[in-house]
């Protein structure tokens, strides 16, 4: 299944390929694990039941999401575009994160970044050797440091952190580092967006 918001969830998600009971739908089937966030205590959830978002039904939840960045965005970028218009993309594209999007594995909790009006496509988790590859010059450091978002360039100390992230290129989150470094992309205009955080 292809996740708008998620290229790779079930090597970077808490997906298990083994069955369990869906908190759902009640089948046994692969699926994922929590956490789940609502007034239902919800443990599992097969793959077809997040995909076509019925965690909305019982206003159960997998990531934080941010309305209000969203609009702002596309308020800015798309001045033809009416306050309805623009309530309806907002309330679209949060329900896509909200309901039908695999939990990001992640240290600490923090907003799905959003770059041109739209959620970012998480990519995978990565480490020096990834950032190197995509750098144009081959310089991680820089290309960590240029592709932070707003709030984390005024608050990370580059130089520092950047000691302190993987060496490797990891395949799935199987094994963590103190520091995770978490690849996006901007659906629209393809620039990459990267969050980290700590233990």
């Amino acid at each position: 299944m292809d996740y708008r918001y998620f290229q790779d969830p079930h090597n970077y998600s808490t997906y298990t390929n083994e069955n369990q009971l869906c908190g759902l739908c009640k089948t046994l089937e692969p699926g994922y694990k929590g956490p789940f966030y609502g007034q239902h205590q919800i443990e599992f959830v097969c793959e077809e039941c997040l995909f076509s978002g019925k965690l909305a039904d019982v206003e159960g939840t997998t990531n934080s999401w941010s309305d209000s960045s969203v609009r702002e965005q596309l308020e800015k970028l798309h001045p033809e575009l009416n306050e309805t218009q623009i309530n309806n993309l907002v309330e679209e594209r949060s329900a896509e994160i909200k309901y039908r999007t695999p939990h990001l594995v992640t240290w600490q909790d923090f907003t799905w970044p959003v770059h041109c009006g739209d959620y970012c496509r998480f990519i995978k988790e990565v480490g020096k050797a990834d950032l190197n590859n995509l750098a144009e010059d081959g310089d991680g450091q820089v290309f960590f440091s240029q592709h932070l978002p707003e709030y984390q360039k005024e608050i990370t100390h580059v130089t520092s952190i950047w000691k302190a992230i993987r060496p490797d290129s990891p395949i799935n989150n199987s094994t963590s580092f103190s520091v995770g470094v978490y690849l996006f992309q901007c659906l629209e205009c393809r620039e990459y967006v990267i969050d980290w955080d700590c233990d």
